[in-house]
């Protein structure tokens, strides 16, 4: 079976060939291996696309890099899902480098699966010098299953990041394409991780995390007022997911709930009990998770462009495999 490694990003000449490299000698480390390197170049308007086109030229596996202008993340996952053509898929970021025991700890979980498992792992902070946020190094591996593992006494936001998800190409055909509302670059500013978990859950597929599967994360962000900005748009974009999954599964809900009561108790302690580092608290969370709900109903409760039906979207993949391929190795697609 193929394994396709998707990296989107958008502006990062500097940075995305340390990327490349990791994704690289991961899977070299699972030498032999059939796979691909998937690269969406997500409206750069520096030389991203000419900075993966060189680094391409001495990559021993095959790389595919494609042109998305419209901007986002979940567009550029979306145009990735239509790329690819690996029947087991590995989503990271372009601010991030795979562990070299990555792809083969990978393979290992999804050789011992009886059925589809939306997989992911540790997230570890690449620069001791940045701040310790957007990281997730939890040691215990942990799964929940709507039928099995309710999500009745935990959060399934942030229990699997994008920057580290895996999954075979079976449960994205069942689930379909990443919700184009949600996620960078869309006016919820986060969320298609979370989203596309809380679909996996609902549909009855097991998610899980594991602590070896680990990418390091060089966000960069060393300055508190940066911090509270990504986790404000964090919060948006959970107080969103809230808004639209309140009527089909209230539990899932529940961590609001909890986060309000967490809020009472800043109040009555005059304590930040959340992120104190970046002056991030519950009431903060709270407030722009309510804010995160108010945008979702009044901006996108409108028929759902980003999930289309699935016949539409296995058209759309059908016309890209029937699509000549005759380009260069690493030349650019559009």
């Amino acid at each position: 079976m193929k394994l396709s490694v998707i990296i989107a990003t958008r502006n990062r000449a500097h940075a995305i060939a340390d990327s490349l490299d990791s994704i690289a000698a991961s899977l070299g480390n699972a030498a032999p291996i059939n796979a691909e390197i998937v690269v969406i170049d997500n409206g750069s308007r520096d030389a991203t696309s000419k900075a993966v086109e060189q680094w391409a030229a001495g990559c021993p596996f095959p790389v595919r890099l494609v042109l998305e202008p419209r901007p986002g993340l979940s567009v550029a996952r979306n145009r990735a899902l239509r790329t690819a053509q690996g029947g087991l898929l590995v989503f990271t970021d372009d601010d991030c480098r795979l562990s070299k025991e990555y792809i083969r700890e990978l393979l290992r979980y999804d050789a011992s699966d009886v059925e589809p498992v939306l997989r992911g792992g540790s997230v570890e902070l690449g620069d001791q010098t940045d701040l310790p946020i957007t990281i997730r190094t939890t040691k215990t591996r942990q799964r929940f299953n709507r039928h099995t593992d309710p999500a009745t006494h935990d959060s399934i936001v942030g229990h699997i990041s994008g920057c580290n998800m895996a999954m075979r190409r079976t449960l994205v055909e069942k689930l379909g394409r990443f919700d184009e509302r949600f996620g960078a670059g869309s006016k919820l500013e986060s969320g298609e991780d979370s989203d596309y978990l809380f679909r996996a859950y609902l549909e009855g597929f097991t998610i899980e995390y594991v602590p070896d599967m680990t990418v390091f994360h060089y966000h960069g962000r060393k300055q508190k007022p940066v911090g509270y900005k990504l986790y404000r748009g964090y919060s948006i974009g959970t107080g969103a997911i809230y808004a639209k999954y309140f009527l089909r599964q209230p539990k899932l809900c529940l961590p609001f709930c909890w986060d309000v009561k967490k809020s009472i108790k800043e109040v009555l302690s005059g304590k930040n009990l959340f992120y104190p580092i970046i002056g991030f608290s519950f009431k903060h969370k709270v407030a722009y998770a309510a804010l995160g709900a108010i945008k979702y109903f009044l901006f996108c409760c409108a028929p759902d462009r980003g999930q289309p039906s699935l016949k539409l979207w296995r058209a759309g993949r059908r016309s890209e495999k029937l699509a000549p391929r005759n380009r260069p190795h690493g030349a650019l697609e559009s």
